[in-house]
């Protein structure tokens, strides 16, 4: 499979922590740490697997209202 990483903000998803976004598919994945990445390429861009301990469920993409936000201070 073709990969490419490109260096990018929080992709208005901070409160998700590091996050990885997989496209074509819109696959998005949250609290990501350096031990996930070898997961993420043989399971998901290799294998088709979503990985559902960090998917972020499409309630909380781009929602004001999602649980995980901090509140505004």
């Amino acid at each position: 499979p073709l990969a490419r990483a490109n260096h990018s903000g929080c992709l208005e998803q901070c409160e998700h922590g590091p996050t990885v976004v997989i496209y074509p598919q819109g696959i998005w994945y949250g609290h990501v740490k350096v031990e996930d990445v070898s997961r993420i390429v043989s399971k998901t861009l290799v294998g088709g697997e979503i990985l559902n301990d960090l998917v972020i469920p499409d309630s909380c993409l781009n929602n004001a209202n999602c649980p995980h936000r901090r509140p505004a201070t």
